[in-house]
């Protein structure tokens, strides 16, 4: 993965899910590391699928990147009938000296700000952590992450669960001052 602008972070992710460096990887290798995540599929009834979803996040990334995002975690098992999707962005952000909105929570990496975010455009909820990055003047590490779908109350139990993995995969982001970041099996 990558220390972007002297800033490096370790988190945990569990089975299934698939960090991608999009600011350091083409599109070819980012779609490479999608493929490959489904290479015990039969290739002649989930090679479609796989395409089309390798080109999906492919053309997040390049979104995601004009945005300065630098990973993007997201849940990359199998897959479930649930209308409802995730993904974990980290992006580096510039400090403007204002307290950041949000409730204070701790983190493996410190205090960090918390915001959630009912019914933004294109999501169901939207969720934003910031923190300083320690002995980096005027940094902020910022991962957010949406939770996508049907707009339907039946749904909400799995917006809330979906919620409260993202919180918990954040809530493991630490610093590592001595390696560049990496994407950790659980213990």
């Amino acid at each position: 993965m990558t220390a972007a602008a002297g800033v490096s972070y370790r988190v945990v992710l569990p089975p299934g899910w698939l960090l991608l460096p999009v600011r350091d990887r083409s599109d070819d290798e980012l779609r490479r590391l999608i493929t490959d995540q489904y290479a015990h599929l039969p290739r002649d009834s989930a090679g479609p699928y796989i395409g089309r979803l390798a080109d999906a996040i492919v053309d997040g990334a390049r979104q995601a990147r004009e945005l300065d995002v630098i990973d993007i975690l997201l849940p990359l098992g199998t897959a479930w009938q649930a209308p409802v999707s995730t993904s974990i962005a980290i992006a580096i952000g510039r400090d403007d000296d204002a307290e950041p909105a949000g409730e204070v929570v701790e983190t493996s990496a410190g205090a960090a700000w918390r915001v959630q975010t009912e019914r933004p455009a294109q999501a169901l909820r939207r969720v934003e952590y910031v923190w300083r990055v320690p002995d980096a003047t005027g940094l902020l590490l910022v991962a957010s992450f949406s939770i996508v779908g049907d707009d339907d109350p039946e749904l909400q139990p799995i917006v809330d669960a979906l919620t409260g993995l993202c919180d918990a995969l954040v809530a493991t982001v630490r610093w590592d001052a001595d390696q560049p970041a990496t994407a950790e099996a659980p213990a």
